[in-house]
């Protein structure tokens, strides 16, 4: 009952934003599968784009078409709703999603941390002067906002009470809130952090050198849709790996689709971004359960989690499918 009631209080909304999302079938054998695929701006969706322009998708009966939609938990209603048959998710909003009673589940997690740093403004010289400032996160609930409470622990903080979150809908919004003087800090992952790391403004933590695990963008589907359409499921797993893969073997192309997709010119900023990510990406792509329980910790310090949760990651991830599409590869 409590996943169709949430599910009815997402529908609306989801139905707004994406529209008649729907993907369809033909009789035609050599006909390419329509799949709509949720991303946000975050460079672990790279192995999307890639297998997209590589024609890896195509190679295997899919046409993916890769839409950006703002933060996590957008895209896990567009899931539960069943708009989307696949999307990227961080463990964050799927995990809260899935106590809630949604219908959802982790597929394959190309990172187990990103690259994150929490950087202030130039005129703060150290973390005790953050408490009682502002910071920003993309939407709440959202792999950024997990991001930044980490961070804010890392340095002696408690993210529920010594800052102000404000919700702004994109990193680049964050970034020019805080160029800006609106907030005075802010969880970055690289793509945004590298500019003003070159200025010299201070960084405190780099999330990537600490024993954190958080499994984000996230391949996600639903449990309902992974049953009834197993191939499927097993195809476009299949390509995204082989675009893991492709990234590791030539960095250059990767560098393309990552300008191409992020409307990126600044060729450092590529070249950096790109380098550390295909450094990171897993093979193969497994979603980790020590991140599952990271992320369920977390949950719990903030709202009360059923017990039939805690210590039982496999009712939040299915590794079978990964399991499948690499055995066929």
């Amino acid at each position: 009952m409590r996943s169709t009631t949430l599910c009815r209080l997402w529908v609306l909304p989801v139905l707004f934003f994406f529209g008649s999302v729907l993907f369809f079938s033909t009789a035609a054998a050599q006909e390419l599968r329509r799949i709509h695929y949720g991303t946000t701006t975050s460079t672990a969706h790279l192995p999307v784009w890639v297998a997209k322009d590589a024609g890896l998708f195509a190679k295997n009966g899919l046409n993916v078409e890769p839409i950006q939609i703002r933060g996590g938990a957008l895209i896990t209603m567009g899931i539960m709703s069943g708009q989307l048959q696949f999307s990227g998710a961080g463990a964050e909003s799927a995990v809260a999603a899935r106590v809630e009673g949604g219908d959802i589940v982790l597929l394959a997690c190309p990172v187990d941390s990103d690259p994150v740093y929490l950087i202030a403004r130039p005129e703060i010289k150290s973390p005790t002067e953050l408490k009682g400032k502002a910071t920003a996160v993309t939407r709440l609930g959202s792999t950024t906002h997990f991001y930044l409470r980490a961070a804010l622990r890392q340095v002696g903080l408690d993210p529920e009470k010594d800052v102000t979150i404000l919700q702004l809908g994109t990193g680049s919004e964050a970034l020019s809130a805080l160029e800006g003087g609106r907030i005075s800090m802010a969880a970055l992952t690289n793509r945004y952090a590298i500019p003003l790391l070159q200025r010299g403004w201070p960084m405190f933590v780099d999330l990537s050198t600490t024993d954190l695990v958080y499994p984000s963008s996230c391949v996600a589907s639903s449990r309902s849709f992974v049953k009834a359409e197993s191939k499927i499921v097993e195809d476009f797993l299949r390509a995204y790996v082989a675009a893991i893969q492709l990234i590791k073997k030539d960095q250059s192309f990767a560098e393309k689709t990552f300008a191409k997709w992020l409307r990126e010119r600044e060729p450092y900023l590529i070249k950096k971004t790109v380098e550390s990510y295909a450094r990171i990406f897993k093979m193969p792509p497994y979603v980790p359960d020590k991140g599952i329980e990271t992320v369920l910790k977390d949950l719990a310090s903030r709202r009360p989690v059923p017990k039939e949760f805690i210590g039982h990651a496999e009712l939040f991830r299915d590794n079978n499918p990964l399991e499948k599409a690499l055995s066929k590869s």
